[in-house]
């Protein structure tokens, strides 16, 4: 869990934030020095099924794949993002 928000309707909402080490595994770096993933299923499974145990325990899950926030776009996805979920958790007025 990369955040826990707690809103003021009282929902506890999970921020995760994706990089390659959540669904791939380190390869030894090449001639060049770089180093590349592979994709892994178990990773992967282990994943969602970490979403799926929180998501009954009453959590709200929302992920970012980090690739996602690094572009030009990503401070806007971030800002229309949480506008949304704040509208969406407003404190209850009763």
């Amino acid at each position: 869990m990369d955040f826990l928000l707690l809103a003021p309707d009282r929902s506890r909402i999970v921020i995760e934030v994706d990089g390659v080490q959540h669904y791939g595994r380190e390869n030894p770096p090449d001639e060049k020095g770089r180093v590349t993933y592979t994709a892994s299923p178990q990773l992967y499974s282990e994943m969602v099924a970490e979403d799926r145990r929180l998501r009954l325990a009453g959590y709200e899950i929302y992920r970012f794949g980090g690739w996602e926030l690094t572009r030009p776009q990503g401070e806007q996805t971030l800002t229309d993002f949480f506008t949304e979920l704040l509208k969406r958790h407003k404190k209850p007025t009763a």
